[in-house]
């Protein structure tokens, strides 16, 4: 009991020295995060279908 008691006491104190975004920072991060998920969503959409279309090509 007393090694659970230790483990939890030491994760407060690693979490205490942990650097947290303040809410704009957070915003910020999140919008970076997201437009970058939907371009490489696009992006690999694009090159899909363009493989797509010259496999078709090619078994036509």
């Amino acid at each position: 009991m007393d090694k659970i008691k230790e483990y939890i006491q030491d994760i407060r104190k690693e979490m205490k020295k942990v650097s947290w975004p303040d809410q704009q920072e957070l915003i910020d991060y999140t919008i970076v995060v997201v437009v970058f998920t939907v371009l490489l969503s696009a992006f690999i959409f694009v090159i899909d279908q363009v493989y797509s279309t010259v496999l078709e090509a090619i078994y036509q």
